[in-house]
């Protein structure tokens, strides 16, 4: 059976959520495959220009100098640029009008990213940070259905709906690696935002393989 972690994670550097620390989690962990939250397109860009990319990129370039590794991009959801860029714009709207009518939301965006800077993986691993995340999406649906503008509620929508197909193809790849491959130890690294639905997704995999991985979801970003 292969042992997968979950570590939750951020692309950008923000305080102790660094490539230093995740590298440190990761020389702790030793994974023969490291799962990871990008498009197969962008894989060769992200291997040449590791130093350049995100800090998870940065962490598993270095982290070969330590280990021989196999890594596996799983973010294999194709839409065109064009189209999720207009989501995410459309998303950005539906954020602004939601800060600026919840002072509640507001503070707790503030308490995430503070949380994040000063206790870094730990934090964003944590029961604290999935509760105030869980609480800030019913603030945007509570917000958003009593504006009853349209447009907002398709943005936030397709917004979902993107980072559930999402979340759907990036477990379902790790499966279908998991089926083909052999190896004992492996890591997924996943924005923190993405934790409850990838757990959802996992779920649906427990009765008809739950002999193919064993999940670790209790990580707590701390070096074991």
């Amino acid at each position: 059976m292969h042992k997968i972690t979950l570590v939750c994670s951020a692309h950008r550097e923000n305080g102790l959520c660094n490539a230093e620390e995740l590298l440190k989690i990761l020389r702790a962990i030793k994974p023969e495959a490291v799962f990871e939250e990008i498009r197969p397109s962008d894989f060769d860009s992200y291997r040449k220009h590791g130093t350049k990319r995100s800090l998870e990129a940065q962490a598993i370039t270095r982290y070969r100098e330590f280990k021989s590794f196999q890594r596996v991009p799983v973010d294999r959801y194709d839409m065109p640029e064009n189209l999720l860029a207009e989501i995410k714009r459309d998303f950005d709207c539906v954020f602004d009008c939601v800060a600026q009518a919840s002072q509640e939301y507001q503070l707790l965006d503030g308490k995430n990213d503070n949380g994040v800077h000063r206790c870094g993986f730990q934090y964003l691993n944590s029961v604290a940070f999935a509760t105030l995340t869980a609480r800030m999406s019913e603030i945007e649906d509570e917000i958003i259905s009593k504006t009853g503008n349209q447009d907002l509620n398709r943005g936030l929508e397709r917004w979902r709906q993107l980072n559930q197909s999402r979340e759907m193809e990036m477990v379902g790849n790790i499966y279908e690696y998991c089926r083909k491959n052999v190896f004992d130890t492996g890591v997924f690294l996943v924005g923190a935002a993405h934790k409850m639905g990838i757990v959802r997704e996992i779920e649906k995999y427990a009765n008809t393989e739950a002999d193919l991985i064993n999940w670790n979801f209790a990580y707590d970003g701390q070096i074991p």
